[in-house]
């Protein structure tokens, strides 16, 4: 349940379109609009685009990398949690037995942390995720279907600012 306060439409302009001159900066917080209507607190990690079009792609507090995704500018509000209500879905913490948290890590692959792995191995983790933090690509097209994309996987250079990728069925390039 998502409520939001009065505030976007004072930065609409005569058009009706979000001011273009909204301050976003790289590695800060701030609310913005899912897909699904709610609002959510959310890191901006990279923009794409030109100037006239610009992408941010945010990672949303307390999710799962998955659900990272590019959205335009007049989904994030630039007063930084300013002027809406967010929803983090957050509920009390109950407590677990040993063998609960066992089964809840093996069941959702929960990684355990840099601190408790050897310095080469938390060295090389920190690298992969490093390198595989944005996902470019936000769907394949292969035939006649169009899948969504989870996570980043490795294209060519050329490609991979390509917002959707279309694979031959038959040749698979």
């Amino acid at each position: 349940m998502m409520m939001t306060q009065a505030g976007m439409d004072s930065r609409k302009n005569s058009n009706g379109n979000s001011s273009p001159n909204k301050s976003i900066n790289l590695n800060e917080i701030y609310a913005v609009k899912r897909s699904d209507g709610n609002w959510r607190s959310a890191e901006v990690i990279q923009t794409r685009g030109t100037q006239d079009c610009v992408e941010y792609y945010v990672h949303y507090t307390g999710l799962n990398r998955r659900l990272d995704e590019w959205v335009s500018s007049d989904r994030i509000d630039s007063i930084k949690n300013g002027s809406h209500l967010i929803d983090n879905d957050e509920q009390p913490e109950r407590k677990l037995t040993r063998n609960q948290k066992r089964k809840h890590d093996e069941i959702n692959h929960v990684q355990t942390s840099y601190d408790e792995m050897d310095p080469t191995t938390a060295a090389l983790e920190r690298e992969h995720e490093d390198f595989t933090k944005i996902k470019y690509c936000d769907s394949i097209v292969f035939g006649n279907y169009e899948v969504d994309t989870w996570y980043f996987s490795p294209y060519p250079e050329e490609y991979e600012k390509c917002k959707r990728l279309y694979i031959c069925e038959f040749c698979l390039r």
